[in-house]
């Protein structure tokens, strides 16, 4: 476009330089043609025409002189005349030597001065027979002689002027060529101007119309609704490539773009409000989990006490079987004494059974307590599995949730292995406790029988000795398995105080996960409104 304009208004401007300088050419000739007709032929012109005039008016004067009686006046101006000849003389021969003269004009002038020097004689001869005074002579002289020589002279001095005028014609001449050829060469230039000035001007405006797609009017105004967001406005043009075709396509293009803006928001709306209700489902869901991890911990706490309980009645028994091996090994020297050992021996026993009894009893309390661990870590692991799942479908921002669901699901899953564990070690000591209750009820059948049977009691203490070996190896095993069982108390509480403390960073994480949910979703609202500026 730019090459094109400046190729057509470079032409049109080479066209008038040129026409400038054929013009300037031209005047400077006419000028010059002008100035030589002024300082040359004219003034020679004139200077022959003072010579004209000057002979004209002597002629007169001598003829007055011959007629009149007092010729002083005329002779005077006979004098004055010729000084006036004489000066005009001086300024052609001045002209003659300063510019020059053709051959032509060298010999006219050569004429008129030799004419002017016989008629000058002729003159003076003439006043010499007017002062003679012998006036028919005088008047004869004029007639044939001064008279023809006066006309002779001015017939030369005409032929110089003529000539003169014959140059001036042909100068003039040549100017008025030159003056009406420049005028047809600038009548010509003009209507070539005129001719690339349109060409150009169609050129321009149909490469502007091609470029702009359109008229620049409505260009613009398609550009102003464009800035008004108007995005469904009607684009026509048949240049496909030009900037209302670029507008059409940015326009189509805009608004595919803003239809899928307002979508994505749209559905970011949706995203935020359902992302804020799972957050607000998964913070009471946490609050639940945090109310049974201390309903956990309380059940715990009350195991281990339950469980040093168990480990008291385990060293009460110990302490028993060690008095009754006492008495087996007293019963050894004091046969007579046996009866009623053994009597206090039955009764010991039947207070351990009773103990051992209890020790069941509690057991399976414990047992129970156990199955309420399981089953809360049981929905410690399912929740912690929902917070997971619920942690991946917010991304990036349920990142540190789905950490500490991990960490929870982990600490369930080690609460439960730590429960079977503990429900294991329950079995082996409520079996145990089983055995010693069967032990107890055989040591006191066999007591009551020693009693009866005192020739046997040797025999019945070996074996009640045997017994409290017996018993008493299982009094350590129950007090090994509940300081055991008191250990794995210990473990689970601070687990479960671990899980309440990840439950309570869990709701800290899932309130945040909530309050970005309704920035997000006010984000969306904000991005929904910016939109809607545009029409489409």
């Amino acid at each position: 476009m730019a090459q094109r304009l400046g190729l057509g208004f470079g032409l049109i401007l080479s066209l008038m330089i040129l026409l400038s300088l054929i013009g300037i050419n031209r005047v400077s000739f006419i000028d010059t043609t002008l100035s030589e007709v002024s300082a040359g032929a004219t003034v020679k012109q004139r200077n022959a025409i003072n010579f004209r005039g000057s002979v004209h008016d002597r002629a007169i004067a001598i003829r007055d002189v011959v007629l009149v009686d007092e010729p002083s006046s005329q002779l005077a101006d006979i004098k004055r005349l010729d000084g006036f000849y004489q000066t005009a003389a001086r300024d052609m021969d001045q002209l003659f030597a300063s510019q020059g003269a053709s051959a032509d004009e060298q010999r006219l002038l050569g004429e008129i001065k030799r004419i002017e020097t016989a008629t000058q004689a002729l003159t003076a001869e003439l006043l010499r027979l007017r002062q003679a005074a012998d006036p028919a002579a005088t008047k004869r002289f004029l007639l044939t002689q001064v008279s023809p020589g006066y006309s002779a002279w001015l017939k030369a001095i005409n032929a110089f002027i003529d000539y003169q005028e014959d140059v001036i014609g042909k100068d003039l001449a040549q100017v008025r060529s030159t003056a009406g050829g420049f005028q047809l060469l600038i009548l010509l230039a003009t209507g070539i101007a005129m001719l690339l000035s349109i060409l150009v001007s169609v050129l321009i405006i149909r490469q502007l119309i091609s470029t702009l797609g359109a008229e620049p009017q409505a260009v613009a105004e398609a550009i102003k609704r464009l800035a008004k967001g108007e995005l469904g406005q009607r684009i026509e043009t048949r240049h496909p490539d030009s900037v209302m075709g670029a507008l059409r396509d940015m326009a189509g293009h805009l608004a595919e773009t803003i239809n899928q803006v307002r979508s994505a928001a749209a559905e970011l709306a949706r995203s935020a409000d359902q992302l804020l209700s799972t957050s607000s489902s998964n913070s009471q869901q946490i609050r639940l989990q945090s109310s049974e991890a201390e309903q956990m911990a309380a059940a715990v706490h009350q195991m281990a006490a339950t469980v040093s309980e168990v480990a008291g009645y385990a060293a009460s028994a110990a302490s028993a079987t060690r008095s009754a091996h006492g008495e087996v090994a007293s019963g050894n020297q004091v046969v007579s004494e046996t009866a009623s050992a053994m009597q206090t021996l039955a009764k010991s026993l039947e207070d351990a059974a009773n103990q051992v009894q209890q020790v069941s009893s509690d057991t399976a309390n414990i047992e129970k307590i156990i199955e309420v661990i399981t089953a809360i870590a049981d929905q410690t692991n399912l929740l912690a599995l929902n917070a997971a799942i619920e942690a991946a479908r917010a991304g990036e921002h349920g990142r540190g949730f789905a950490v500490v669901a991990d960490e929870v699901r982990s600490l369930a899953t080690r609460t439960q292995d730590s429960t079977r564990e503990i429900r294991g070690m329950i079995g082996a000591l409520q079996e145990g406790v089983g055995q010693a209750a069967e032990v107890m009820r055989s040591s006191r059948q066999l007591a009551q029988q020693t009693v009866e049977q005192t020739h046997q009691a040797e025999t019945a203490l070996n074996k009640i000795r045997t017994e409290v070996t017996a018993i008493n190896d299982m009094n350590a095993q129950i007090a090994s398995a509940s300081e055991q069982q008191s250990q794995v108390a210990e473990t689970v509480n601070q687990n479960i105080s671990r899980i309440h403390d990840a439950t309570l960073g869990t709701a800290a994480g899932s309130e945040q996960v909530a309050s970005s949910s309704r920035e997000l979703a006010a984000l969306a609202q904000r991005l929904t409104e910016k939109v809607s500026f545009f029409k489409l």
